[in-house]
């Protein structure tokens, strides 16, 4: 929690927490992925596990970075 408020971790959900800047760094990733895109397709360009790619997609859907489709996929606002 202290680095949380301290800035030096952001929380993105409950035991997942990433470094400052995780936000441009995904967006970045993902602008090199084909659009629409798959979870799949996220969790690869990010380099990462389920278990990460799961919440962070969520987390960008909610800050409005990522917007989820009627068939499952996602592309970039």
């Amino acid at each position: 929690a202290a680095a949380v408020r301290d800035g030096q971790l952001v929380r993105i959900a409950e035991g997942v927490y990433l470094a400052p800047g995780v936000e441009e760094v995904a967006r970045a990733r993902l602008a090199a992925v084909p659009q629409p895109f798959t979870l799949s397709q996220a969790r690869s360009a990010w380099g990462t596990t389920r278990r990460v790619a799961v919440p962070l997609m969520e987390w960008l859907d909610a800050r409005g970075v990522t917007v989820r489709l009627p068939d499952n996929t996602r592309r970039l606002r």
